[in-house]
């Protein structure tokens, strides 16, 4: 009892979507466009993506000549980041999709502000569909990486689901069954949760799809990140005033969506499917931005969960050295339940265990699953090439197998829980989750 074990996965097979199309769409390098130059691209995206040997930074786009944040004053122009990654620019999307750069790209990593993300997230399904529909048997797939959270609109979050369902569906018949492209011209739709491809959210995912915990009856999760210098600053727009249909923005958006999008993958989107949510939030006084709250969420299967964040820990995730993000989710099912917690920046702060219920003589045994790995969420390494998402994301757009970590299902399941969250604070009852346009 209490022995160690490590979930084994399959490496999947390696394989080229392009194998059976014409081999000119085979290529040694992924051509990447990177639409959005600001703090997280310059900091982040850019040069993990140029120092990636299987990668060609094919353009960058953004509408202002030279980009700013308060979060870095010394960020460059696009001028000056044409020449350092010896690509061209662009100011607008549409300006890239008319030029053949857009037209033959393999995919687009989306690093633009939150209220953003839907309009260029269907521009860039239209180009694929329009690849699709000129030549459906040796089109171009397209893959896209957009950033988190996928939206932060209800409706747009649903709208942008169907439209990849129906690329899916378009393309059904024309995809081998072992394919994973999306179809219709989508390679892939990934949204960039740092955490849920690691390998421990690969372990306790496999756990529960393969009904190791049974059926998942409750989950706790709290969430703590020292931001509130982010969420106290007014200059801070993007983080902390509202856009468009938003009833609110600060921590929720900026940070819960990570937890949330963990749980959805690693639980599963089927298994709980929210439906209703009560949420109180507290507020900066100096922006209004939410800097912590505590929710209820129930689901269509009588499940609940509850969920609490704050961004009130003290210190500052950016600083040097960086004060830790604290986590900590437990999930339990009818046989057997799942605990991490831990401390982001050390590893040897927390693992990932298995309680089993499924085995009378195993009862309350505890597995350590991935244990010299330790605990380990969001990727924020600078160095290297990236995170195991933008990983994925590369793999997608050179045909090969990749790990759907967090996909478009996934982002709307976290998109419909934060947006229940501020109209639960606002009304100050309990509300139901928008699952289609006609609700909202």
């Amino acid at each position: 009892k209490g022995r160690s074990q490590v979930i084994t996965m399959a490496k999947p097979q390696l394989k080229r979507w392009y194998s059976s199309r014409d081999s000119s769409y085979s290529t040694n390098k992924a051509s990447i466009v990177l639409i959005g130059a600001g703090w997280w691209s310059q900091g982040w995206h850019l040069p993990h993506l140029h120092r990636n040997e299987e990668v060609t930074i094919s353009a960058i786009v953004d509408s202002s000549p030279h980009p700013t944040s308060n979060l870095d004053p010394n960020l460059e122009s696009m001028t000056t980041l044409a020449t350092r990654y010896d690509c061209p620019i662009f100011h607008s999307l549409a300006e890239l999709l008319e030029s053949p750069i857009g037209k033959s790209m393999d995919g687009a990593l989306v690093c633009t502000p939150h209220a953003t993300h839907y309009a260029i997230g269907v521009e860039l399904i239209q180009e694929a569909k329009r690849r699709y529909e000129e030549d459906e048997k040796n089109y171009k797939p397209l893959s896209v990486l957009m950033e988190k959270p996928m939206t932060t609109d209800v409706d747009e979050a649903i709208q942008l689901h169907t439209l990849l369902m129906e690329r899916k569906e378009a393309d059904k018949y024309n995809k081998d069954e072992n394919d994973q492209r999306i179809g219709g011209g989508i390679g892939c739709f990934l949204v960039n949760h740092s955490a849920n491809f690691r390998p421990q959210a690969r372990a306790a995912h496999e756990l529960i799809e393969t009904g190791k915990l049974g059926d998942i009856r409750h989950v706790t999760a709290f969430f703590a990140s020292p931001l509130s210098w982010i969420f106290d600053d007014p200059s801070n727009t993007g983080w902390n005033e509202t856009l468009g249909s938003m009833l609110g923005n600060g921590f929720a958006w900026g940070q819960q969506s990570h937890i949330l999008s963990w749980i959805y993958h690693v639980a599963g989107v089927e298994n709980l499917v929210p439906s209703k949510v009560f949420c109180h939030m507290t507020k900066s006084d100096k922006t209004g931005a939410d800097v912590s709250h505590a929710a209820t969420v129930i689901c269509s299967n009588g499940a609940t969960f509850s969920l609490s964040g704050t961004s009130l820990l003290p210190g500052n995730a950016h600083s040097d050295p960086p004060v830790a993000k604290r986590i900590e989710i437990k999930i339990f099912g009818t046989k057997g339940a799942l605990i991490y917690r831990g401390d982001d920046r050390d590893p040897s702060s927390g693992k990932l265990e298995w309680l089993r219920g499924d085995d009378e003589e195993e009862m309350g045994a505890v597995e350590v699953q991935c244990p010299d790995l330790g605990f380990e969420f969001e990727d924020l390494d600078q160095d290297g090439n990236g995170p195991a998402s933008l990983q994925c994301f590369i793999d997608s757009c050179l045909g090969l197998d990749y790990y759907v970590g967090a996909d478009c299902l996934t982002g709307l399941r976290s998109v419909q829980t934060i947006e229940a969250m501020y109209r639960s604070h606002v009304s100050g009852n309990c509300e139901s989750i928008i699952d289609s346009t006609e609700e909202s």
